[in-house]
């Protein structure tokens, strides 16, 4: 404790709460003056220490408080000087937290450093190197790269359909991500296909309720909704969603994305009064599980006003339209996607009042 003390005491570290913080210039300077095998220890005892800290699975909000204090540790280390397969499990749930936060850019990065350093170190074919190429692949997804996403969840699901089988958890995996990929590029047949095919083997191998069954469960039902499919959608979404409630609990982000999707297809359906209470207690969940300027939030704040409006609640739509408004562009930017379709929803709202008769 003795040097602890000194170094906080002549400014060159801060010790507060049982934790010791560096100052960068005096990391780079001891850094300096480590030999080759100093490094590969410190690198080690930092892996050691990371693995230890693991909170639990990054997509369980209760673990969230701690992932958030673990996150720039994780970050800090190099993908590249992993060595252990529980390291890089780590660090790869470190970014699918950040991906769930709307933070896919920084996940990205590290993921590709990781799977570059994986397939170079254990090969195509090791565990980790398809974990880790999984992972990425939805990084590119988020970030929109959705070739690169296609390219790399289709040779994922090739290896591990050799590896592992057909019926293998992390095929079928592979299979939903794939899925997901293939409709981003426009093959909508070719991934409603892959969907009800991966569901039905999920449903016989792993169960009706198991997690990764309602996930395939849950894009399917929103694939079929863009077919134009939209009751058998709003069928299969109940069910999911009810699932999820008793398997994952009401305020699980994956619940939330299933009570997000099944309030749109209920306005599809014309049944805009359960759109409203569903979408209601959906933004009231999202906003204090996810935070009031997460894009999913924004997204269902959008909606919301959208069914407002529809069932002539249209000063309340115009409130939380203008709300939602202000929040993207200061989140997404002006130039935005979203943000320029909330304002021109917006715009064509005030018009629709200003229109002789158009009063409720």
């Amino acid at each position: 404790m003795g040097a602890v003390e000194a170094v906080a005491r002549h400014g060159l570290a801060r010790v507060q709460g049982g934790t010791l913080q560096l100052h960068r210039l005096t990391q780079e300077m001891l850094k300096g003056q480590m030999t080759r095998q100093e490094n590969d220890q410190a690198m080690a005892d930092a892996e050691a220490l990371l693995t230890a800290a693991h909170p639990g699975d990054s997509r369980e909000p209760r673990f969230w408080p701690a992932w958030q204090v673990l996150l720039p540790h994780a970050l800090a280390i190099d993908p590249a000087w992993l060595t252990t397969s529980w390291g890089r499990f780590v660090l790869g749930d470190a970014c699918w937290y950040l991906m769930d936060r709307g933070q896919a850019r920084p996940a990205r990065n590290r993921l590709q450093r990781l799977y570059d350093a994986c397939l170079q170190q254990l090969g195509p074919d090791h565990d980790d190197t398809l974990g880790a190429a999984h992972n990425l692949a939805r990084a590119y997804n988020d970030t929109q790269d959705h070739e690169r996403a296609h390219a790399l969840d289709e040779d994922t699901l090739a290896r591990r359909r050799r590896l592992r089988g057909n019926d293998h958890s992390d095929t079928l995996s592979s299979a939903r991500s794939l899925a997901v990929g293939l409709w981003s590029l426009g093959r909508h047949e070719e991934a409603l296909a892959l969907d009800e095919k991966t569901l039905e083997v999920q449903r016989r191998v792993l169960g009706e309720d198991h997690p990764d069954t309602l996930s395939t469960a849950s894009n399917l039902a929103n694939h079929l909704a863009e077919v134009g499919r939209v009751e058998d959608a709003v069928v299969l979404g109940e069910e999911t969603l009810e699932y999820r409630r008793r398997v994952l609990g009401s305020d699980h982000p994956n619940t939330l994305s299933t009570a997000y999707n099944q309030a749109i297809r209920l306005e599809g359906v014309g049944r805009v009064e359960e759109a409203v209470v569903l979408g209601q207690d959906t933004l009231q969940t999202r906003r204090r599980v996810l935070g009031s300027d997460h894009p999913h939030t924004l997204n269902t704040a959008n909606n919301l006003a959208v069914c407002l409006r529809d069932v002539g609640r249209v000063e309340e739509a115009r409130a939380l339209g203008e709300e939602t408004l202000e929040r993207r562009r200061r989140v997404l930017g002006e130039d935005h996607l979203e943000t320029r379709r909330t304002a021109e929803w917006l715009g064509k709202l005030g018009k629709e009042q200003e229109e002789p008769g158009s009063g409720e």
